[in-house]
């Protein structure tokens, strides 16, 4: 029976330590300070070659975006689009923006709408240079990873 009692006791404690974990690890994923305008405005290169551009007045300029499936063809390819944008977050994803793209190309020509998720503001850790801040579509070309060209 004290055996017993020890393995229920050492059961509980496992998990009280895993709930202490988990509610750290996703504390520790969300930016300190939140996102505004300034850290999404300005020029974002994808490490597959893609180009965001990104500006105060709401619009929004993509070029160069592979495996984007609103095309003007309907088949995956390199994207370029133009459209506005909004600071949004999609559920409980990272906070970012929404982008309405309307494609180039002959009409008709489908638009699309992704939302562009921010992680990291750099404003926190111990450079704040902004060098922890990547972003990447969350529906289309995800696999591309973007960082922001520096501001000054």
């Amino acid at each position: 029976m004290q055996n017993l009692a020890r393995a229920v006791l050492v059961l509980f404690g496992l998990l009280v330590l895993g709930a202490v974990y988990l509610a750290f690890s996703v504390e520790d994923s969300k930016p300190s300070v939140p996102l505004a305008a300034e850290d999404v405005i300005g020029t974002w290169h994808g490490d597959l070659g893609a180009r965001l551009v990104v500006t105060a007045d709401g619009r929004a300029r993509l070029t160069d975006a592979s495996g984007w499936t609103c095309t003007p063809t309907g088949q995956p390819a390199a994207l370029t689009a133009e459209g506005g944008w909004i600071m949004d977050r999609h559920s409980d994803e990272s906070p970012g923006i929404l982008i309405k793209f309307t494609v180039d190309g002959p009409p008709p020509v489908p638009g699309c709408a992704d939302w562009f998720t921010v992680n990291g503001t750099g404003k926190g850790g111990t450079t704040g240079d902004g060098s922890d801040v990547w972003a990447e579509f969350l529906g289309h070309g995800a696999a591309e990873r973007f960082r922001r060209t520096a501001t000054g």
